[in-house]
């Protein structure tokens, strides 16, 4: 009897003991995640925190880097983030371990995001709506995005002052840059766009090889732009129409597909359309819609993608972009001496070859093909730089820098 008295002792306590580690490993599995972390949660007084209260009861670090879009998700471009890692994932960034949401609610609450970004257009609606964050800590990084041209969206109060740490834009000194070029040696380093470009001369390059000229012999018409906006800040379209009064002068014309002109290619047969430009045309509008620094989009590659010399239009210094010698550059040369430089480029073949020699030193391509110059990989990399989470940084300023000089006066 004594004995099976002790055997049920042992076995109880065995059963206890069994019972208590199934339970202990159950509940602290969370902390086996392989890819998102979840972070711990501490408790918090529930009184009224302020800014330095919240700096102290920030939550631990974790390996998971986290993006509150504040704005519409669903707006561009952070409709191309989705929620979750996966966008960096799909580009093969070095860091995918940063999770977006709009989410306000995912964690405790908007002081524990690492990042709050908010686009730029939508910065009216959320300011009338009065819908903007109550409290921050020092560790988040507020960051203003916008792809589209400052002149289009200009910010002409002084109320967001002082609010963003970060910008994250297409202007070429932003904190991140959200653009369409990236300039490549014929190393493959990377080295521009940049306000400081080290081109070669052109007269130090050399003339193009047979093979190019022998593609470039079908060209027959002068120039082509493609546009759908014929209603445009930079009056792009008066421009055009301007060019064409002066080009009828030498029996030349600039064929114009889309809503603003007589030719039609639809997105659909785009790539049909881009071969005919590459086959037919000598130069490429790649007119801005608007007059911006640094605002260059990828018109410009439709152009150099297609063995077509660009004839560019808008705000931007384009030699921190384009090698010299690719280019003709309308907003400096005005309607009536760009029409004259086309007549007599395409009167002499040998000055046209010259806009092609910068093909065998340098090569541009889309930032968003490679994961090296990809703009959201260069966020999620930017987010897990420790040293640059740390540094403190404010745009005291902020309208001044964003606005062109000039245009909030100009709109009084």
């Amino acid at each position: 009897m004594h004995v099976n008295l002790k055997t049920k002792s042992l076995y109880c306590f065995v059963t206890v003991t069994l019972i208590f580690v199934i339970f202990y490993l159950n509940n602290t599995s969370y902390l086996k995640k392989t890819e998102i972390e979840i972070p711990r949660v501490t408790n918090r007084p529930y009184h009224k925190i302020t800014t330095e209260e919240i700096t102290i009861y920030t939550r631990p670090r974790t390996k998971t880097r986290y993006i509150l879009l504040w704005t519409n998700p669903n707006s561009y471009p952070f409709a191309y983030f989705g929620e979750g890692n996966s966008v960096f994932k799909n580009k093969k960034c070095e860091y995918n371990n940063c999770y977006v949401t709009s989410n306000r609610q995912l964690l405790r609450d908007y002081t524990e995001y690492d990042v709050i970004a908010f686009n730029g257009p939508q910065l009216i609606e959320i300011t009338s709506s009065d819908d903007l964050p109550k409290v921050r800590t020092f560790r988040q990084k507020y960051v203003y995005a916008n792809v589209e041209a400052a002149a289009n969206y200009p910010i002409c109060q002084n109320n967001w002052d002082n609010f963003f740490n970060w910008t994250w834009t297409y202007k070429l000194d932003s904190d991140a840059i959200w653009g369409y070029i990236a300039v490549f040696n014929t190393s493959n380093h990377v080295i521009g766009p940049s306000t400081d470009m080290d081109w070669m001369s052109v007269d130090d390059m050399s003339p193009i090889d047979k093979e190019l000229k022998q593609k470039l012999a079908s060209k027959t018409k002068a120039g082509a732009w493609f546009a759908s906006n014929c209603n445009t800040l930079s009056k792009r379209e008066e421009f055009v129409n301007e060019v064409q009064t002066y080009l009828k002068d030498f029996d030349l014309k600039i064929d114009v597909y889309g809503s603003c002109g007589t030719f039609q290619c639809p997105k659909s047969i785009m790539p049909r359309c881009l071969e005919e430009l590459e086959r037919n045309y000598y130069f490429y509008f790649a007119f801005e819609n608007a007059i911006s620094e640094d605002y260059v989009t990828e018109k410009i590659l439709y152009a150099l993608d297609h063995y077509t010399v660009p004839v560019v239009y808008g705000g931007a210094d384009y030699s921190r972009y384009l090698p010299p010698g690719s280019y003709l550059n309308a907003y400096q040369l005005g309607a009536k001496d760009l029409a004259t430089e086309i007549y007599d480029i395409l009167e002499n073949r040998e000055i046209y070859y010259r806009y092609f020699r910068w093909r065998k030193y340098y090569i541009l391509r889309r930032r968003h093909e490679s994961p090296r110059t990809d703009e959201y990989c260069r966020f999620c990399a930017m987010i897990n730089d420790d040293d640059l989470m740390a540094e403190k940084t404010i745009y005291k300023n902020f309208s001044a820098w964003w606005t062109p000089a000039g245009l909030c006066g100009k709109n009084k």
